[in-house]
């Protein structure tokens, strides 16, 4: 994989938020957006992800040389945030099985569980149990597990340490690790131990 961001900005009214920015990322690799709060971290990364359009640049993804469509690009992204909203009346493992779903994939029955422990969680205690009876730690690991069930070329992180014990953050690090194996990660924070996991960094003001 390969991401690639040129000019990239983004405006709500007459106020710019990031921009205009140029950087590129290849496999393997891990990047540390830095920020103050309101500097644009989350911004940057919620244009990465499509989930808004930039003001004006564009970023491309590229995997074996070739740059993906839209659609494509969609399928190769993973995407974690502390408010990512997940369906508490389901249990973790119904949520898992139903993103998996709708992302195409056709997991065996274990599959769920496999994820659950994938990321320090005990699938015998929380995989049937509704998300919104887990405690905060756990619904968080649950997010990680929904970002990564799907082996993404490009992974995207906000604030991912946040509402974790030292042991979730250790999970962090695990996934991160992984990640590198497989394509590029993306950690916005402004907590250091988080950015410890990246290879270099961009400071947003």
């Amino acid at each position: 994989m390969r991401l690639v961001a040129e000019g990239l900005s983004r405006s709500f009214g007459t106020r710019k938020v990031i921009g205009p920015l140029s950087f590129s990322l290849e496999n393997g690799r891990v990047l540390g957006v830095a920020g103050e709060n309101g500097s644009g971290k989350t911004t940057l990364l919620r244009v990465l992800a499509g989930l808004i359009r930039p003001s004006s640049g564009r970023v491309v993804f590229e995997e074996d040389g070739m740059s993906l469509a839209p659609r494509d690009a969609s399928h190769a992204l993973g995407w974690f945030a502390p408010d990512l909203a997940l369906d508490g009346a389901l249990t973790a493992a119904e949520n898992l099985d139903f993103f998996a779903a709708v992302r195409g994939l056709r997991p065996d029955k274990g599959a769920a569980e496999r994820w659950l422990a994938g990321v320090g969680l005990d699938p015998r205690r929380v995989a049937d149990v509704p998300l919104r009876a887990l405690s905060t730690g756990q619904r968080q690991r649950v997010k990680l597990a929904y970002a990564t069930l799907h082996d993404p070329g490009v992974l995207l992180l906000d604030e991912p340490g946040a509402n974790l014990d030292e042991a979730g953050r250790a999970v962090v690090q695990k996934v991160v690790a992984s990640q590198r194996s497989r394509g590029i990660a993306i950690i916005a924070s402004n907590d250091l131990r988080d950015l410890a996991l990246a290879d270099e960094r961009l400071a947003l003001s």
